[in-house]
């Protein structure tokens, strides 16, 4: 039973046990955003070469990652970075802002990048290209 007192009411708390809808963290692209954050985080752990990059990242994401690799975060208490989970949003039909959650040993650090669609005019194939890149360390 509720009861009324002026403005306040007392009793059952709203929002208790009510169900809540899932925010949606994923879109469709979310394959593509995963295979990118797999990519990206295997040249910041040196296990592929940074020049694997060239064609998919800008010179300022470029040179981030080359310095990234250099401080060699990724490489802590020898073991290996394994990616978690992937987050992606589309701001606009042709970028993803992506947020990926790494974990290293006992710590869990996040990678955030944006990715930018550009069509190649050669051909009519569909290329995404890294165009910026955060993260903690």
């Amino acid at each position: 039973m509720t009861t009324h007192t002026g403005n306040v009411r007392i009793g059952r708390l709203h929002g208790v046990g009510a169900r809540r809808r899932p925010t949606p963290c994923t879109t469709p692209q979310n394959p593509l955003a995963r295979a990118y954050a797999q990519r990206l985080l295997e040249v910041l752990t040196g296990m592929r070469p940074q020049e694997q990059l060239l064609a998919f990242a800008t010179e300022d994401v470029y040179d981030r990652v080359r310095t990234l690799r250099a401080l060699g975060c990724l490489r802590a208490d020898g073991s290996r970075p394994l990616l978690q989970r992937v987050f992606d949003s589309a701001p606009r039909h042709d970028a993803l802002e992506v947020t990926a959650l790494v974990r290293i040993g006992a710590r869990t650090e996040t990678l955030a990048f944006r990715l930018e669609c550009r069509a190649l005019r050669r051909s009519q194939n569909v290329t995404w290209r890294f165009t910026a890149l955060e993260s903690r360390w």
